[in-house]
């Protein structure tokens, strides 16, 4: 019923009623509150409608509108609101109707950078939570075994695909503006070295180097860190007989204190199999392929937050380089391939990961007694694996 009274001079002093029947609802990835309302057929009409929101912080929201459903703005996300309407004309806004009781405004995220060094955040005005992807760097390839040049028919062996890195996701960590995050990004995991050949014997290569570890830190804690692949074993080199394979780098593990975040394991690099073991000839030892990141890292529930596995496919192992002939194996999500062995030429590198983010390198290929030249005789270094990346979002 309306209220206010009749004076002098016929004008009406009454306030609008409340309206009949009011909501207030929100989507998801936006921080609108779209009000609808049924206008009361009771008492004088309504000009326009003054629509007031307090959140359980003391924050407010005041705006009018005239027209059903209206989009509001200036809502805080992240936070939990009561919002109410009331008509109002000439003489000021009537009784409020409550359009929603502790509406909950869905938390948005914008990007805030990605990360490919070491760095910090200071924490800004209006920003109260963060989410992000953190990925280790891969390790590298194992480098091949030189052969001996006194001995004929022998030929080092290819080393070992270096591993793939660890994926942490998480999101929904509360922060305070004015602090610190602290972001380190891994380094790349070094190739192994070339085995150089002797005359008695061959050496071995060298081993991969081990990603390093991506860490996001705030507060003196470590809340999310990927750790790298390990770097592939080196190819043994020959004496009188042919070397052995290197090991295939071991996969990166991942921890997470955030409630709700998602670790990944690495994938461990191909292995390089003993020269003489296996098919494609007498001296045709398989050099096995890396393996591709299949499990999913994805941040869910919020759009803004772009999804990196298993649509993206830059996330794998290095190859195993090949020893005496044949080609070495296939990198896969961005690892690394193997080196070919050169037969009697010379042999290849490891192939480099590609991009950035937890890809191993490839396995250099082992060298050949039976090559023409000294230097033909010696193996080759394996492949560097990736570098480490930060992908952070604020809201």
């Amino acid at each position: 019923m309306a209220s206010g009274n009749i004076s002098g001079g016929g004008r009406n002093y009454a306030k609008p009623t409340s309206p009949t029947t009011s909501s207030a609802s929100t989507t998801a990835d936006t921080t609108v509150v779209t009000i609808t309302y049924t206008p009361s057929t009771l008492g004088p009409a309504a000009t326009s409608y003054l629509v007031t929101g307090t959140s359980t912080t003391g924050s407010t929201v005041s705006t009018t509108i005239t027209t059903s459903p209206t989009t509001v703005t200036g809502f805080t996300s992240g936070s939990t609101y009561n919002i109410n309407i009331a008509g109002q004309n000439y003489n000021g806004p009537g009784a409020f109707l409550t359009a929603a009781a502790a509406l909950a405004i869905p938390t948005v995220y914008s990007l805030q950078a990605t990360y490919n060094a070491s760095t910090t955040y200071t924490v800004a005005s209006g920003i109260s939570k963060i989410a992000g992807y953190v990925i280790a760097g891969g390790g590298g390839g194992g480098g091949g075994g030189g052969s001996s040049s006194w001995f004929g028919d022998v030929a080092g062996a290819g080393g070992g695909g270096g591993g793939g890195a660890a994926i942490v996701g998480f999101k929904d960590f509360t922060v305070t503006p004015g602090q610190t995050v602290t972001i380190t990004v891994g380094a790349i995991g070094n190739a192994g070295a070339a085995g150089n050949h002797s005359n008695n014997a061959g050496n071995s290569g060298g081993d991969g180097g081990a990603g390093g570890a991506s860490i996001i830190t705030y507060g003196g804690t470590d809340i999310a860190t990927a750790n790298g692949g390990g770097g592939g074993g080196p190819g043994n080199g020959a004496v009188t007989s042919n070397g052995n394979g290197g090991a295939g780098g071991t996969a990166g593990n991942a921890t997470s204190n955030v409630a709700g975040a998602i670790t990944v394991t690495g994938v461990v690099g191909g292995l390089a199999e003993n020269v003489l073991a296996g098919g494609g000839g007498p001296y045709g030892g398989a050099a096995n392929p890396g393996t591709a990141q299949t499990s999913n890292s994805n941040i869910t529930g919020a759009s803004a937050i772009t999804a990196i596995l298993p649509s993206n496919t830059s996330y794998g192992s290095g190859g195993a380089g090949r020893g005496f002939s044949g080609n070495g194996a296939a990198g896969a999500g961005g690892g690394g391939s193997g080196g070919a062995a050169g037969g009697n030429v010379y042999g290849n590198v490891g192939g480099d990961a590609t991009g950035t983010g937890a890809g191993g390198g490839g396995g250099g290929s082992g060298g050949n007694s039976r090559s023409e030249t000294a230097n033909t005789k010696n193996g080759r270094a394996g492949g560097a694996g990736s570098a480490g990346l930060v992908i952070l979002y604020v809201a």
